[in-house]
């Protein structure tokens, strides 16, 4: 088994995760599937729903709560999945800015007059 790194995730590489948002996913997948095996609950005519008995209508209804259920589920994942405060979630410097800055003193934040308008040479504009 993976041991934990100082930052929460597993030491191979994969980024910390909020597991209890993952559990409530899985619970969210996992509804729909309970609910349509247990056909002894819809298995009826009753009550008609535009000439359409229980047992047809209450499926189809199904179709878009379990699209529902399924799009929280998947934005669940990607909020447990979303890096911490102080965390970019990459190895490195993401932006072309951060790489250059990273790699060359000179051309730093601070190296670009426009960018800070009270350091030009000749005073203010």
């Amino acid at each position: 088994m993976a041991e934990l790194n100082p930052s929460g995730g597993a030491g191979d590489g994969v980024p910390p995760s909020n597991k209890a948002l993952l559990v409530v996913a899985g619970v969210l997948l996992v509804i729909p599937v309970v609910a349509l095996m247990w056909v002894s609950s819809y298995a009826r005519e009753t009550p008609r729903l535009g000439g359409f008995p229980f047992f047809f209508w209450y499926q189809f209804l199904w179709v878009f709560i379990c699209a529902g259920c399924t799009y929280a589920a998947h934005r669940l994942v990607l909020a447990a999945r979303r890096p911490g405060p102080g965390t970019t979630g990459h190895p490195g410097p993401t932006r072309r800015s951060e790489r250059r800055a990273a790699t060359d003193p000179d051309n730093g934040p601070d190296s670009n007059p426009d960018s800070n308008p009270g350091a030009h040479p000749g005073g203010d504009r």
